[in-house]
């Protein structure tokens, strides 16, 4: 699936779609921008011919800004060090290379001459030298003040790269400077290991390390570093939630996006090494020793350790004091406005990915054989979780038995539970813990603001099934980073067959996004570039559970499939051996817990 290493069509095709859509740039070059590493001098990308409704005619992008150094020889597996600098101006005119990754050959697609017809990356190689990042504006001057939108990419932790998303056509629509980042992914970025100071979460660890570079940086760039958003999609989207549950990434940014992705990840415990064992053992290293083992995996060539896998994070005591679900039911996490959803049909590239779900449906065999594997995921999530637990009351939630032997009934429920387990009700649950945060004297409640993307966008008719008629996992991409709004060759036509209808569902959905991270509400176009008439977006509350239906005529509605959010949120976890008010750690833990974030957070109020 989609932001599950790239086995998704969906991702795979916005990767294509928006590799060199924006190759074209002129003008003069862009003013050179004093970092704390060196300085820097990008280049130009100017809109008009390029980006219809565009607000300004041109945009500064600087590629390739390193910020760390090289995670290669004896940094692999570590966390991420200082960059040493550079003497003079560095140009920053090209992307820096992605991180290693396995590729996929997206010829079998026969994409030529359709909205899919361009190159995968914009980045002309891949690395272990990868830690860049991005950053495109509309003023450089120091004295701007505009709010920040820092992008992390999705692709399941496995793959991706910061330099497919043309962040170019949001800013050039927008008062807002914008950044994407590369993170070490796969083994390389999630591997565990028995170092006290580096058990696993490299990736994320370089996120933060790269939102560190922001703080010290974005003024220069025109950016406001107290108004800093983070937002990301899928593996992203993980990301987002993850860094709002981190001690480590308090203060470093203050409002938040997660799109189709939050918190469900696997979990394992600091010093659980079998992963580790696991992949040593594929490629011939002994495990007879911790030692011997590193030292064989610190010196193979990165293509040997590009395995596909679902990279669990450590509980390792610093970036995660507990499990993301124990940090969810206990509510310690980090206070931040958040902007949240998911699309209605995650899960229906599914339908075109295994031969068990086509057009004809799904057997009731094919249900129960297949089931028990798409759950392992929501199950990792549990330390010690068992799927016979869970396996039974799944079905029983989901099938009604007067229709349990119509095989596209039971394709269409096969494909929204996944839809609820990996996606909705994570995200449900995330907006239940950051609304119900208790008030507090120094800072005012969360802001929280619920959607479901419904809308199957009209260009992607030529390869969906027909019985696919909802929103994709990663469809929400070509909306929020303005893929309609693309002019032709001639400067003159659009690009691509969206309607207008959805080139406006664009227009809103990049106006809330951005309104939000200006203002902390997406209905608020306070300081904006361009007014729009948008409709009103309700706050999520705990107790009203209001959301956004994003489609071509949006409306608020409540309580998302509020069956199946209980089901996910409270039946699961019980049947997994939680408890729903304090967590499996105790009162005592949860209290030890908010202890050590309260000593954070008013070390980093201190600090900043």
């Amino acid at each position: 699936m989609a932001g599950m290493y790239c086995a998704s069509r969906g991702l795979c095709v916005f990767f294509v779609c928006t590799a060199v859509i924006l190759s074209v740039t002129g003008g003069s070059d862009a003013a050179v921008v004093t970092t704390t590493h060196g300085d820097v001098s990008g280049s130009e990308f100017l809109t008009s011919s390029v980006v219809g409704n565009a607000v300004f005619d041109r945009v500064f992008t600087f590629k390739g800004i390193p910020y760390a150094a090289p995670p290669v020889a004896h940094l692999r597996w570590r966390p991420p060090q200082d960059h040493t600098g550079w003497t003079g101006v560095r140009d920053v005119t090209e992307f820096g290379s992605r991180c290693p990754q396995v590729e996929f050959d997206l010829s079998q697609y026969n994409l030529t001459g359709t909205i899919l017809d361009a190159f995968p990356f914009r980045s002309n190689s891949s690395s272990e030298d990868c830690l860049f990042l991005n950053v495109y504006t509309p003023n450089v001057s120091d004295t701007a003040n505009l709010p920040v939108m820092v992008w992390i990419h999705g692709g399941g932790w496995n793959s991706g790269s910061a330099d497919t998303y043309p962040a170019e056509i949001p800013t050039s629509l927008h008062n807002v400077v914008m950044v994407t980042l590369n993170y070490r992914l796969g083994n390389l970025g999630f591997m565990q290991t028995l170092d006290d100071d580096a058990p696993g979460n490299f990736g994320l660890l370089d996120q933060i390390k790269a939102l560190e570079w922001v703080r010290g940086n974005i003024r220069n760039f025109g950016g406001d570093p107290d108004k800093v958003t983070i937002f990301g999609e899928s593996a992203g989207g993980w990301s987002v939630s993850m860094l709002v549950m981190s001690p480590m990434a308090t203060g470093l940014f203050h409002r938040a996006i997660s799109q189709s992705g939050v918190a469900g990840v696997p979990v394992v415990q600091k010093g659980d090494i079998t992963l580790t064992q696991l992949l040593a053992h594929s490629l011939n290293c002994s495990t007879d020793s911790y030692e011997d083992m590193m030292s064989c995996l610190y010196w193979l060539p990165s293509e040997y350790l590009l395995t596909l896998l679902y990279p669990p994070v450590v509980i390792d005591g610093r970036f995660l004091l507990q499990s993301p679900w124990d940090l969810m039911n206990n509510k310690v996490i980090n206070r931040v406005d958040y902007l949240l959803g998911s699309n209605n049909d995650e899960f229906a590239t599914l339908a075109s990915e295994v031969p068990y779900v086509d057009a004809d449906g799904l057997t009731r065999a094919e249900f129960e054989t297949y089931l028990p594997y798409h759950l392992q995921h929501t199950v990792d999530q549990y330390l010690g979780g068992s799927i016979d637990t869970i396996l039974q009351p799944v079905i029983d939630q989901y099938l009604d038995p007067d229709m349990a032997d119509d095989p596209i009934y039971l394709r269409d429920q096969f494909l929204q539970l996944q839809t609820d387990a990996w996606f909705a009700a994570p995200t449900v649950m995330m907006a239940q813990a950051q609304s119900g945060m208790p008030a507090v004297a120094w800072q005012a409640s969360s802001r929280v603001y619920q959607y479901e993307l419904q809308h199957r966008a009209s260009v992607f008719s030529f390869f969906r099934p027909a019985f696919v008629t909802g929103a994709d996992h990663a469809d929400d991409l070509y909306f929020v980073f303005g893929i309609p709004l693309l002019r032709d060759d001639t400067g003159t036509s659009w690009k691509y067959s969206y309607t207008q209808e959805e080139r406006d569902l664009s227009l809103d959905m990049m106006a809330y996004w951005v309104n939000f991270a200006t203002n902390g509400d997406p209905n608020d176009f306070t300081g904006a570039a361009r007014m729009r008439t948008l409709v009103t977006w309700p706050r999520y509350m705990t107790s009203s559970q209001s959301y956004l239906k994003l489609n071509m005529a949006s409306s608020a509605d409540v309580r998302l499939r509020e069956s199946n959010m209980k089901f996910w949120n409270e039946e699961v976890p019980r049947l997994m051996g939680k408890d729903l008010n304090t967590g499996s750690g105790g009162i005592r833990e949860t209290s030890c817990i908010l202890s050590v974030l309260a000593f954070t957070f008013v070390v980093s109020y201190l600090m900043a």
